[in-house]
């Protein structure tokens, strides 16, 4: 059993993701977010959709402005100057636009030199992003549709494993295999033969913010979980691994719950998500409370 997606890893932004200059489309003004800016955005990032969670999480671990977002945050006005969108453009393209101009207004940044990897989103909005995005000819290099998966009540049993903990960076190589084995099954690159030093230094970082839960037993991964971003309203998870030889055991289970009951100390929910034909792990996430909340779309370039 694996929760597959893509690794939203801190990086240095690529050298060609150059901040677009303000302007205007319409009654709407677009222009990259700076300082100062912080509370308007997440109170526009409220709604806890799975992007929101992600983008919210960013800003308050890294910083608006913070390179480790690889990419820039950008804002959408209307001649009120109220906000329209908050969109993060870069080595991914991840948007929450409240009116279809907006929606286009984000595409034709993106568009403007940026040369994005991934776009994700509800399906509807990312099927409206890449129609403003692509030329007439261009299709997506793959397409990953999945589930968002939501659990908003805390977990009422305690199932202390013994040896579940926090990652520490001697367990580097332990967990990095497994992790670059599920972005290869969602995204169809191997970040080990792309970026192999990169991809480690990210990881590494996020080992280093205890963020990245393992059970490792007799020098053996049998259960990571990363928690990519974690505010007050929510969590989001990725990177469920459970090795297979103890898959069908219970041993997921139990650390999943646990990870779980801790994260839910300090937020309303738990999100994540898995591929729509991956129906063993769906129900897996069913019964333990998770909830169906939308279907996304994962677009690779």
């Amino acid at each position: 059993m694996a929760n597959v997606a893509y690794k939203f890893e801190s990086s240095f932004i690529p050298q060609h993701a150059e901040v677009v200059s303000p302007w205007r489309c319409g009654s709407l003004e677009f222009a990259p977010a700076t300082a100062g800016m912080e509370e308007q955005i997440l109170t526009a990032l409220a709604e806890p959709t799975l992007t929101n969670t992600v983008m919210a999480g960013f800003i308050r671990d890294h910083g608006l402005l913070s390179q480790q977002n690889r990419g820039h945050f950008y804002v959408c006005r209307n001649e009120r100057s109220e906000l329209e969108g908050v969109a993060l453009i870069g080595h991914q393209v991840l948007f929450e636009a409240f009116s279809e101009n907006a929606v286009e207004g984000f595409a034709s940044i993106a568009r403007r030199g940026q040369s994005p990897h991934l776009l994700m989103g509800e399906h509807d909005a990312v099927q409206r992003f890449w129609s403003y995005y692509a030329d007439h000819a261009q299709s997506p290099r793959h397409v990953c549709p999945v589930l968002f998966l939501q659990r908003t009540e805390q977990f009422q049993s305690r199932q202390d494993v013994p040896g579940l903990r926090l990652a520490v960076p001697e367990d580097l190589e332990f967990v990095v295999g497994a992790q670059a084995a599920m972005v290869l099954e969602t995204s169809g690159v191997d970040p080990l033969q792309k970026d192999p030093i990169g991809f480690r230094q990210r990881y590494l970082r996020r080992i280093d913010n205890n963020r990245v839960w393992v059970l490792i037993k007799n020098r053996r991964l049998m259960f990571k979980l990363d928690v990519i971003t974690s505010t007050p309203e929510a969590s989001y998870i990725e990177g469920v691994y459970v090795s297979a030889e103890e898959r069908g055991k219970g041993l997921g289970q139990s650390c999943l719950t646990e990870v779980g009951r801790r994260l839910m100390e300090h937020t309303k929910a738990i999100n994540l998500f898995v591929e729509n034909e991956d129906a063993r792990t769906t129900a897996f996430y069913l019964r333990l409370g998770f909830n169906i909340a939308g279907h996304y779309d994962l677009l690779y370039f």
